[in-house]
């Protein structure tokens, strides 16, 4: 399996929505890079790829832990370099036999029994790491991972966070989107188990079919479109600002609150997309208006520089989700309201060769809340987002 198979597969699935217009997107083309910023951004990953492998803990670890070594394990495996094979491959072999360690009898994949340790999102990381690497072996693992993931979602019908998917038992209870996004993006990439020939149990195939139809119901509770969503913080003017974003979770924003005749969660860039990217994997089309909306918030506050509504809070989370959002929308190009056409790859890693520090790594240093001051996870996310951007071009 090629290292671009994930975001390869990402890019055919989506190849039926090349010819619809949407507010807010241009075109799809061929990914049109310049010959010098592609050999800028190449030898960039080649540099992300060497602080990894040199930073990779004796254990086969990454700061001790199975999430962030998953991060790290997807960020080298994709990453294709040419350089130093043997030890990226290496690396990343020794990273899965690291997280293979802390599967549970119950399917979850985490460090149980510690402290401040959330099963969920570490078991959704860690199957995401599995899933990209493809081996055979694991299959079962990734079954019991899937398995105990569709199990985590919320199903109270009388709970406005039905479809959702929280830290896990160790951790805060209420779902909010960031898990919920972490999860589904693992059970994206694993649903090629539910195909006939790698079914094992029809009952889990029609229990996770139905998950995505859950999740589309907590995904449209999060977002500011009055027509899908009756929260009572939801703006209802498609002028204002907060149109077609999305929050973390029903009750909290993470961005403030701001106060109007109501108390109005704010929308954010991180989250947004985040949603939009969690949207498209439940397969809903292009031209629905919860699709749309997100859409077109984000070419209303198309930025680079910041998280937009979070400012430096979050700004390399946004940067992924931000890249692997647009990729799997399948558009080249974006539109914002000036009129301007925007290369969403082109901006992404020009960005990123600005941010990239001496050593080959990438952290916050402007704000470091939700570890981003911290370069072996931050670099991961920035290697990740790199070779979203590059796309195609990354596999020649």
């Amino acid at each position: 399996m090629r290292s671009m198979v994930v975001f390869g597969a990402f890019l055919i699935f989506f190849a039926n929505f090349a010819n619809l217009s949407a507010q807010g997107i241009a075109a799809s083309t061929e990914p049109d890079i310049p010959e010098t910023l592609l050999l800028e951004a190449l030898s960039s990953i080649q540099r992300g790829v060497n602080f990894l492998t040199d930073s990779q803990k004796e254990d086969g670890s990454w700061l001790g832990h199975p999430a962030v070594t998953g991060l790290c394990v997807m960020a080298l495996y994709n990453s294709g370099t040419k350089h130093n094979v043997a030890i990226r491959e290496k690396a990343v072999k020794r990273g899965l036999a690291f997280i293979r360690k802390y599967v549970q009898p119950d399917g979850s994949i985490w460090m149980a029994g510690k402290e401040r340790e959330y099963p969920n999102y570490t078991t959704a990381i860690a199957l995401s790491a599995l899933a990209t690497v493809g081996l055979k072996e694991d299959e079962e693992i990734m079954r019991n991972a899937r398995r105990f993931l569709v199990g985590s979602q919320i199903l109270d019908e009388n709970s406005k966070d039905f479809g959702g998917i929280g830290y896990g038992s160790a951790g805060p209870g209420s779902p909010d989107l960031s898990n919920t996004q972490w999860a589904l993006e693992a059970l994206y990439l694993t649903e090629y188990l539910d195909k006939e020939s790698k079914v094992s149990s029809p009952a889990d195939k029609e229990k996770s079919e139905l998950a995505w139809s859950n999740a589309v119901q907590f995904l449209s509770r999060l977002q500011h479109v009055p027509e899908t969503n009756d929260e009572v913080w939801v703006v209802q003017d498609k002028n204002d600002p907060n149109y077609g974003s999305f929050v973390y979770s029903t009750s909290t924003s993470k961005a403030g609150v701001e106060a109007d005749e109501r108390q109005t969660l704010r929308g954010y860039g991180s989250m947004t997309y985040a949603g939009l990217k969690s949207m498209i994997y439940a397969k809903l089309e292009k031209d629905d208006p919860r699709v749309k909306a997100a859409v077109e918030w984000g070419s209303k506050n198309y930025d680079l520089d910041q998280n937009p509504g979070m400012g430096p809070e979050g700004h390399y989370y946004y940067l992924h989700t931000f890249a692997k959002a647009h990729s799997v929308l399948g558009e080249d190009m974006l539109v914002t309201p000036d009129g301007k056409k925007h290369s969403w790859r082109i901006d992404l890693i020009k960005k990123l060769l600005e941010l990239q520090k001496g050593k080959g790594e990438w952290f916050n240093d402007k704000h470091g809340r939700w570890w981003e001051s911290i370069p072996e996870m931050v670099t991961a996310y920035s290697l990740l987002a790199m070779e979203a951007a590059l796309g195609p071009k990354l596999a020649r």
